[in-house]
């Protein structure tokens, strides 16, 4: 089981063990019970260089994107001709 970080506005950051298959974007708090949301920690990243830790640390938080701003697909043109039937 992997360990999650969460930050409680009261007691600060705690750790602690949950499944995967649990929830994590909240918890509860073990000493004042309150609602705490996750903090995305990269692992093991103290003996790095504080430029490469952050960067590690900002690609471990989600982005989250409105519809509107996901780039637009162009639609494909049905090709119905068989290239291979030219001259047939």
């Amino acid at each position: 089981m992997p360990n999650y970080s969460y930050t409680c506005e009261v007691c600060g950051t705690f750790t602690i063990r949950q499944r995967i298959s649990e929830q994590h974007e909240t918890a509860t708090c073990p000493s004042c019970e309150r609602t705490a949301k996750r903090e995305f920690v990269a692992f093991q990243t103290y003996k790095m260089d504080d430029r490469v830790k952050r960067r590690i640390e900002q690609g471990q938080q989600p982005r989250t994107m409105k519809k509107e701003d996901l780039p637009m697909q162009q639609r494909r043109s049905s090709q119905n001709t068989r290239p291979w039937m030219v001259g047939h």
